[in-house]
């Protein structure tokens, strides 16, 4: 008798924990570079640990603009880069005008022939876009014009190796 109600009391003990424990798993915690660091830096006030522990938690972060000693003028340039999300959304299914006062003259321009009439892409050598505050900003932009409108945008994202 005690075995029979053992069986399906475990089966949904187990259920439940399953239920559970999926919730939390797939859900990850989006913090920028420096919102890591201000929380490190608050709970062990050490510098190089904290700026080692961005880096471990987000490979692609710029640690130069971390911290006391961070360079102004890397911080002003960095100011100007838009987030990469916000860029897409921005400029999907505008025109050229639009997009060469947003970005400025593209580093290089390709007619695209071999997959339909009218398709040209603009490459953005010089940083435009970032993942998030405080990482470092893509390594090219492509955009995709057909008969002027932008159809897709493209990147290329950092290296993770330093």
């Amino acid at each position: 008798m005690k075995s029979k109600l053992l069986i399906p009391f475990c089966i949904l003990t187990f259920s439940q924990c399953a239920y559970l424990s999926g919730e939390t798993t797939g859900a990850r915690e989006g913090k920028s570079p420096a919102q890591l660091y201000s929380e490190c830096m608050s709970t062990f006030s050490d510098d190089a640990k904290c700026k080692e522990f961005v880096l471990k938690s987000i490979p692609d972060a710029d640690v130069n603009l971390l911290g006391q000693n961070a360079n102004q003028t890397e911080l002003e340039a960095s100011a100007h880069i838009f987030i990469r999300s916000e860029l897409i959304q921005s400029l999907l299914y505008q025109n050229k005008l639009y997009v060469k006062n947003k970005l400025g003259e593209p580093d290089e321009k390709r007619v695209v022939n071999n997959w339909a009439p009218g398709m040209e892409e603009w490459l953005y050598y010089k940083p435009v876009s970032k993942f998030a505050e405080g990482s470092r900003p893509d390594r090219e932009i492509l955009i995709r014009f057909q008969r002027g409108a932008v159809v897709h945008v493209g990147y290329t994202p950092p290296r993770p190796n330093r």
